[in-house]
């Protein structure tokens, strides 16, 4: 019998493109159609059916979506209500491309002139739209996603900009150089506005492989790569388009082009795939680089596992598995020595500020640092949310603003151990991870996609953070949360307090989502049972209102 896992007959969604997990296929079936019988300007889609299931992204009408879904001689039917965002923030778009090239790097036989570029980034950043929602409300916090700027067919703008610059000037450029150059230029534009922040993506990469090496590392293919760059912060995420070849140009071919298993060609492309070597895992790891950035606009550190560590190389696991488990499981992560070599592999950048007058705060410490493997084994908070995927909150969902939700408890992240630098930061892969041992890689590549691990999901302060954040809801400004003594107080009602330490990484949290939120939190310092080695630490906290309490640096509490 067909059935939706996912969502609800009659649920409301904000996001015009919608992901459905649909299981209970016949056996014998190779195949399903959906119809949008709302929609008259589009035909039914076919779906190819793995292990009795299928995933599909449909695109929504405003207003109600009647989907018809047929597989073999079994029939169902769903209602789904699109309601558009109707908030005052949101995300702009722009493709930078150079003043003597604007194509983005791609086999020969492709397309890679800007238009192709922007339909590429258009499917990708609705596929991450809906990503954003649906991994919110998979933790109880409601299907709350960010807006773009839309044209008047519906369809995100990506603005085309040309640096005053040629490619090879940009390749001589550091990312940080290249990022600062981009903000000029955009900030000094008729794009400046002070509700949107920036997804730009830099056109000018190049992979150069002349000599044809046989590339085994990602600090081979990052060392034959100019141009590349992840790094975001503040109010711009800037993004190389290495990979971008790798991008469904139409949003019925996504599913497909993250299931494609076609061997990349590094004697001409980049392999952006996080060790696995295929078209499909290269654009789920680059597009997921991008929600990393994103996310780090929108004021999230790193956290030990997810999306804010390496788990943005699983997104195409994401949509791609009709039954997902966590890698990480709802327990101590002394369990995984694979969870250790993937969190000890990688550099830690601090997120780059953006701000009106272009000046970048000095990162503290040298950002270029690499990370040894842990001589200890990672500790744990003692309370540790399962994460997204073994969470269930039947007939429940939250509103952001009411404060109404599943009987949740108040939680804590799990903590980095001292001197811990967990994986993905400002520039994203501009280094090797040496330490990512080939049982990670292995299990990344020979997992059957039904079924599988996946690492894309949100660490739950970093899904609180972005449940209550600005750019997600409608809210008004208002002054935000203070930091006085152990004392975190807002009269809107304090909704997280997170701690992290001086590398972005968070290792301790408290929420209050299930209730009305206190307008006073007296940190309890005893109940953080591991400390960084960090002689101070920032606090963060955020509030109803969506008004955080950010760049607070205190001394550790003896």
């Amino acid at each position: 019998m067909l059935e939706v896992t996912n969502i609800r007959g009659g649920e409301v969604v904000p996001h015009q493109l919608c992901l459905l997990r649909i299981a209970g296929a016949q056996k014998e079936a190779t195949c399903a159609a959906i119809h949008n019988q709302s929609d008259h300007t589009r035909n039914g889609t076919l779906w190819k059916i793995y292990h009795g299931g299928f995933n599909a992204l449909i695109p929504l009408v405003p207003g109600k979506n009647d989907l018809r879904i047929i597989c073999g001689t079994e029939e169902t039917t769903i209602q789904i209500i699109h309601k558009p965002l109707d908030i005052p923030r949101y995300i702009r778009l722009v493709y930078i491309t150079c003043i003597n090239e604007e194509k983005f790097q791609g086999p020969k036989d492709m397309d890679c002139s800007p238009n192709t570029a922007v339909r590429k980034i258009q499917t990708g950043v609705l596929t991450l739209q809906a990503f954003v929602a649906e991994t919110l409300a998979a933790e109880g916090l409601g299907r709350r996603t960010f807006r773009f700027e839309l044209d008047t067919k519906g369809n995100p703008i990506v603005h085309v900009v040309q640096l005053p610059i040629t490619i090879r000037e940009c390749h001589k450029f550091t990312e940080e150089r290249l990022w600062e150059t981009a903000a000029l230029h955009i900030l000094s534009s008729h794009l400046a506005d002070k509700n949107c922040k920036y997804v730009a993506f830099f056109g000018g990469t190049r992979f150069v492989n002349q000599e044809k090496v046989n590339i085994k590392t990602e600090a081979e293919t990052m060392a034959l790569t100019k141009g590349h760059v992840s790094l975001g912060g503040g109010g711009l995420a800037l993004v190389g388009t290495g990979a971008l070849y790798s991008w469904a140009t139409d949003v019925d071919d996504v599913i497909d082009a993250m299931r494609n298993t076609n061997p990349i060609d590094t004697n001409s492309l980049m392999d952006f795939s996080g060790g696995r070597g295929t078209w499909g895992a290269c654009y789920g790891t680059h597009l997921g680089s991008v929600m990393h950035e994103l996310a780090h606009t929108l004021d999230l550190g790193h956290t030990p596992h997810g999306i804010m560590a390496r788990g943005f190389e699983d997104l195409h696991v994401f949509f791609t598995s009709t039954r997902l488990t966590s890698d990480y499981l709802p327990q101590s992560p002394h369990h995984s020595s694979v969870m250790r070599q993937s969190m000890s592999s990688s550099l830690i950048k601090e997120s780059i500020t953006f701000t009106t007058d272009f000046v970048p705060k000095i990162p503290l410490d040298n950002i270029n640092m690499t990370v040894e493997p842990p001589k200890e084994p990672l500790a744990s908070s003692g309370v540790y949310s399962p994460p997204v995927f073994t969470r269930r909150y039947p007939n429940k969902s939250f509103n952001a603003n009411s404060g109404s939700a599943s009987p949740l408890t108040i939680e804590e992240s799990e903590l980095s151990p001292p001197n811990q630098k967990s994986a993905c930061s400002r520039p994203l892969l501009n280094t090797p991870s040496p330490n990512i041992g080939s049982s990670l890689l292995n299990n990344n590549r020979n997992q059957d996609h039904d079924g599988s691990k996946c690492r894309a999901f949100w660490a739950r302060s970093s899904a609180v953070l972005l449940a209550f954040h600005k750019w997600l809801n409608s809210v008004t400004d208002s002054d935000s949360p203070e930091l006085k003594g152990s004392v975190v107080c807002s009269t809107a009602g304090i909704r997280i307090v997170e701690l992290r330490d001086l590398h972005t990484m968070a290792f301790h949290h408290w929420e209050f989502v299930t209730r009305p939120p206190p307008p006073v939190v007296h940190l309890p310092w005893a109940q953080v049972p591991h400390w960084p080695s960090d002689t101070h630490i920032e606090v963060v906290a955020e509030d109803t209102q969506g008004n955080l309490l950010k760049g607070c640096f205190m001394p550790r509490p003896l």
